[in-house]
């Protein structure tokens, strides 16, 4: 089998796997809606089939319209390559990350990864989006501190598009300060600073649509339909309860409807992040 051909069928068995592991609970709340996907733990099934979307990710083989498409040379050296790329996440064992680069590098790209995949599924599982149907998913950053949107895409809802605006974090024990950073981005972005920026990525995801399609989404519709969904990755032990009032969300523009919070509650966060860098290594070596 092809390099090409590897890559593509590992993530697209990644996405069904997940897909059909995953589960998710709808709450509610007075200022925005909860949505608790779980499963992402199970088993080492899971954890492998999360590495090697993640593997697939590194070798840029999902495009802005969710097509997988690995565009790359049936070569040692391209095999190589991803190795490389996986090892700059994860480290090596000549170059091993230290604890300040797991915690502020590694797993927030990891986290990242997860809920770009997170996202991919919703695109078929649109309960998983309550405003719309994902139809452009940009990608992930190369490196876990390059600047720009964690995550956006654009969904259709009706005869409407709108974008919705993913903010990851991976705080062990601050999920709070999690959803304050994000609430402090999404503050910049009622207030215009990063135009330039989400036309620059909606431009991106737009030219990946159908033809038919990219002539019904007018250039600045994010301006009146948007989506804020803040996405905290944190350790079990930490009690949370989502459904409080979080009065921060009534000073942002999107109404209680389009602010979503999607946490990640994970039993034991630095083993599930160690597991999955593990088996990113074994899938990569083994291409």
């Amino acid at each position: 089998m092809s390099l090409p051909q590897e890559i593509s069928i590992a993530m697209q068995e990644a996405i069904e796997y997940l897909a059909k592991t995953i589960r998710y609970e709808i709450q509610e709340a007075d200022t925005h809606k909860v949505i608790v996907v779980s499963g992402w733990n199970n088993s080492d099934l899971t954890r492998q089939a999360i590495a090697k979307y993640l593997v697939g990710l590194r070798a840029c083989a999902i495009d802005a319209a969710l097509n997988i498409r690995a565009h790359l040379a049936n070569s040692r050296s391209d095999r190589l390559e991803i190795l490389s790329n996986v090892e700059e996440i994860i480290g090596s064992s000549e170059r091993p990350l230290s604890p300040e680069q797991i915690e502020t590098e590694r797993n927030p790209w990891m986290a990242e990864g997860i809920w770009h995949l997170c996202l991919v599924i919703a695109a078929n599982k649109t309960s998983l989006h309550p405003p719309g149907k994902i139809i452009a998913l940009d990608r992930v950053h190369i490196a876990a501190k390059d600047h720009g949107f964690d995550l956006i895409a654009i969904y259709e809802s009706q005869r409407f598009f709108g974008i919705s605006i993913v903010e990851t974090k991976a705080y062990l024990d601050r999920p709070n300060q999690a959803i304050n950073h994000a609430v402090a981005f999404y503050k910049e972005i009622d207030n215009e600073q990063h135009n330039l920026r989400i036309r620059q990525n909606v431009e991106n995801m737009r030219v990946a649509l159908p033809k038919k399609k990219q002539n019904l989404i007018s250039p600045s519709f994010w301006k009146q339909i948007r989506s804020y969904i803040p996405n905290p990755h944190y350790d079990a032990k930490k009690s949370m309860c989502w459904t409080n009032c979080r009065p921060s969300f009534k000073e942002l523009i999107p109404d209680k409807n389009h602010i979503i919070v999607m946490p990640h509650i994970i039993k034991g966060f630095t083993n599930f992040f160690d597991s999955i860098a593990a088996e990113m290594r074994k899938f990569a070596m083994g291409l």
